[in-house]
């Protein structure tokens, strides 16, 4: 299993206050990245090298739509040199505290090697 969490965080720091997923509460101040890992598996390996597939969700949270918009093209100029593409992109809007969260899928094929 590769761990990519540092040089992921670093490049998104560049952009906003980063954390993960399950350490912010009511009080994390916004605009902010939240970021989840969601899959970190070998893909194809033979005796020496193999490669891990690794997924990740990124969110940008806040209260103006095109404010989050700016934010995640910025993530997209960070994150495509290291590798990784955007896999999938939505919204989501939170009535009860006016948050809009930004919510991207991103996926990297990492050589690993054994």
């Amino acid at each position: 299993m590769i761990d990519y969490h540092s040089r992921l965080v670093t490049a998104l720091k560049k952009v906003l206050p980063t954390h993960h997923e399950m350490t912010i509460t009511k009080d994390t101040k916004t605009p902010c990245i939240t970021y989840l890992e969601i899959s970190n598996r070998v893909e194809v390996t033979t005796d020496i090298i193999g490669y891990s597939r690794i997924t990740y969700q990124v969110k940008v949270w806040g209260h103006d739509i095109a404010e989050l918009q700016k934010y995640a093209l910025q993530i997209d100029d960070e994150l495509r040199p290291l590798g990784w593409k955007r896999t999938s992109c939505n919204e989501m809007y939170d009535r009860n505290s006016t948050m809009i969260q930004k919510i991207m899928g991103y996926e990297n094929l990492i050589k690993e090697n054994f």
